[in-house]
């Protein structure tokens, strides 16, 4: 088994339900051939490089998985006939896997995932940030003339 990522960039106007269902239609079609998603990433809205079916903007989803190259010609065979799938690439990053790796990394990223691991951050409002420069002392370019007043 190798292990490939697969980018994809979907329509921007998409309802999050709908992405989320192409999200698991592939998936589906990987571990039906006999593969593992080790990982799914939303990189949400960006804006494209070019045109692409006159959409300036879209939705990339990026995909970790392991499996044999037919895994990977079959998931871009339905991303190509996908209307909704505007541009996919896949690329292979390991010839050779060791699953019981893969497993390990799985269950590190599902344990960063859980809400009982984030800690609660402090809050600092806007009033009690300096908003000099610490390396230099200065200002920073975008102060305002009435700010710098009301300091001295």
């Amino acid at each position: 088994m190798r292990r490939y990522e697969t980018i994809f960039i979907v329509r921007p106007d998409l309802p999050d339900d709908v992405i989320d269902e192409l999200i698991k239609r592939f998936g589906g079609i990987i571990t039906d051939m006999k593969g593992i998603v080790v990982a799914v990433e939303r990189w949400g809205k960006r804006k494209l490089a070019y045109p692409i079916n006159k959409e300036r903007k879209g939705y990339y989803i990026l995909m970790d998985l392991v499996g044999d190259s037919t895994v990977v010609t079959e998931l871009e065979k339905k991303m190509k006939f996908d209307d909704n799938v505007l541009k996919y690439l896949s690329t292979k990053k390991a010839e050779k896997v060791d699953l019981k790796e893969i497993e390990k990394e799985m269950a590190v990223a599902g344990q960063d995932e859980s809400p009982e691991d984030t800690t609660p951050t402090e809050t600092v409002s806007a009033s009690e940030m300096d908003i000099t420069d610490v390396t230099d002392g200065e200002k920073t370019p975008d102060e305002s003339s009435a700010e710098k007043e009301c300091k001295e």
